[in-house]
């Protein structure tokens, strides 16, 4: 078994806890409220800041070229395609964000970046291999069975169940898969639940919840 199998398959009761947050069952169900998902706009926003900063460390520690391209890839994305949709969707949705949205879910954060700093291109692998394939999973089934509200909620979540994202979790498991063999599965699996855990937190946090 690949070692990205391995991680899916271990930690596969983080992950069912996470496929199971308040925020996935309300988006999936349209029942997520206006100032809730303002929330989510700022700290997701505020997430998507650390994503390009994990991506710019990857380019940094690339094992080769191809790695290197994709990782410059999404940090191109991250600070054009995904800046605009959150500049736009907060400038036109209905409320604002609550004061203190961003500052509790720094939990993600905090602890995407203090395992980036501990294991380099390992550790951003796995984290972002772990962060994508929830929102892969989570957001095709929304997308294709939900009934996920038309707009900026809808957009946001179709982002994350087309062929080019799915293709990029695909990529993520391929880098994991590749990774050198000195490096223990236990650590990866360790990072991997730990990043789970700490979406948990993040996304709870969209409801008003101290996140740490």
């Amino acid at each position: 078994m690949s070692r990205s199998k391995r991680l899916l398959e271990d930690a596969d009761p983080v992950m069912q806890r996470a496929l199971g947050m308040r925020f996935v069952t309300e988006v999936t169900a349209g029942t997520i409220s206006d100032p809730d998902y303002a929330d989510y706009l700022e700290i997701e926003a505020a997430f998507v800041e650390t994503a390009t900063r994990l991506h710019g460390l990857a380019v940094w520690d690339a094992p080769g070229r191809t790695a290197l391209e994709r990782n410059a890839r999404a940090v191109h994305a991250l600070t054009t395609t995904q800046a605009d949709y959150f500049r736009e969707a907060r400038a036109a949705w209905p409320v604002p964000a609550r004061p203190d949205a961003a500052r509790r879910a720094e939990v993600l954060s905090r602890y995407a970046l203090g395992v980036a700093r501990e294991g380099g291109y390992p550790a951003v692998m796995t984290l972002l291999f772990a962060a994508e394939s929830l929102y892969l999973t989570w957001c095709t089934r929304a997308h294709e069975r939900g009934h996920v509200p038309e707009g900026a909620i809808s957009a946001w979540v179709a982002l994350h169940a087309d062929p080019a994202f799915r293709d990029g979790v695909r990529a993520l498991a391929a880098e994991v898969d590749a990774l050198p063999e000195d490096i223990p599965q236990e650590r990866l699996a360790r990072w991997f639940t730990g990043m789970l855990e700490a979406e948990i937190s993040f996304h709870e946090a969209v409801f008003g919840g101290e996140a740490g």
